[in-house]
């Protein structure tokens, strides 16, 4: 890993923590400082998904390696789960089992998993984008206003399919969402495509004393003087504007302090090896961190509460990076969890 792109996989280790704090226990004893951070969390990590996006594959070639780097690992850790379910015995198979397919979070699960199908369906979006447009080739302005015209349409038809009620063979329904998230594929393909744009300066990245503060200080406004708030999961997207301001914001902050963090080696590399192994964290970070918790209230020790929600956060990151390791070295959870011919799943 080079210095040039050291700070992104720094930005991602970051990014990965902050999605797992939010899930975690922690979030009950901080609630407005975590939540005011979801205002950049997740476009964060869509723009850093981005930065390294190419069309040069052809159809075949670009899809198949898109469903092996994120739906393998998703469909394989959803039906081993759905096994376990049904020796367990529990009711409702036939719908965990569509939900699976479904692929978002109200359907499956593990629902930080939501992530990596609506992840797919943002580079399918986007090569098909980029291949029908050529937006990429043309002038800046014209790149910036793509962009605002695509968040400008998904932040006002966010909630669109969110519990819509249908008639399906003569039987009322309520949907949640389209499969995979595509109903929220505008907003997230704004903050990809972004990242795409402006790939050269984020890997050249080099920060602006004057635009950081500035960014924080407009940051802390926003979060703190209006009702600016995001959850895409959920189909929020509050004051649009205001809250787009600040995930920019944040999303500058946050690849900033990654620059500067680069230059501390080990600080470096304790945020290299949590970047390098977000897809692990992302899938089990949630469940092992509501399974220790558990354990440790279990344990009936009052007043260390705190301590408990730390320790757990501490293991539910640190563990994923040990199933990392144990499936790089078994040639056969490599073959059945990552892509063939590649040992860093997602980029």
């Amino acid at each position: 890993m080079t210095n040039r792109v050291g700070h992104v996989d720094i930005a991602k280790g970051i990014s990965i923590i902050l999605v797992a704090l939010f899930h975690s226990k922690l979030c009950s004893f901080a609630p407005d400082f975590i939540n005011s951070m979801s205002l950049f969390r997740m476009p964060l990590f869509f723009f850093l998904s981005g930065v390294f996006f190419s069309v040069s594959a052809n159809t075949y070639t670009f899809l198949w390696k898109k469903s092996e780097a994120l739906l393998k690992p998703y469909f394989v850790t959803s039906l081993a789960i759905f096994v376990i379910v049904v020796l367990l015995r529990e009711e409702h198979l036939v719908w965990q089992l569509k939900g699976i397919f479904y692929g978002n979070g109200n359907t499956i699960r593990w629902v930080p998993m939501w992530f990596l199908t609506h992840l797919f369906s943002v580079y399918l979006f986007t090569y098909f984008i980029f291949n029908f447009t050529k937006i990429q080739e043309n002038h800046v302005f014209y790149k910036y206003v793509f962009i605002v015209m695509l968040m400008a349409i998904g932040t006002q038809w966010i909630d669109t399919f969110w519990h819509l009620k249908i008639t399906l063979l003569g039987k009322e329904i309520t949907i949640p969402g389209l499969p995979f998230s595509f109903d929220i594929v505008l907003i997230s393909s704004a903050f990809f495509i972004a990242g795409a744009f402006l790939k050269k300066m984020v890997i050249n990245f080099s920060p602006n004393l004057y635009i950081l503060p500035i960014s924080i200080i407009v940051f802390f406004v926003v979060s703190i003087f209006t009702d600016a708030h995001m959850d895409l999961n959920k189909r929020i997207y509050i004051s649009p504007l205001f809250t787009t301001v600040g995930a920019v914001c944040g999303i500058y902050f946050v690849i900033c302090t990654s620059y500067y963090l680069n230059k501390i080696i080990i600080l470096r590399n304790i945020l290299l090896t949590f970047g390098q192994a977000s897809l692990f964290i992302l899938i089990f970070h949630s469940f092992i961190g509501i399974k220790v918790y558990e354990y440790f209230i279990w344990l009936g020790v009052n007043k260390l509460e705190l301590w408990f929600a730390i320790i757990a956060f501490l293991i539910s990151i640190s563990t994923p990076i040990l199933i990392k390791i144990i499936v790089l070295k078994s040639k056969l959870l490599s073959l059945i969890y990552l892509p063939v011919k590649s040992k860093n799943p997602i980029n």
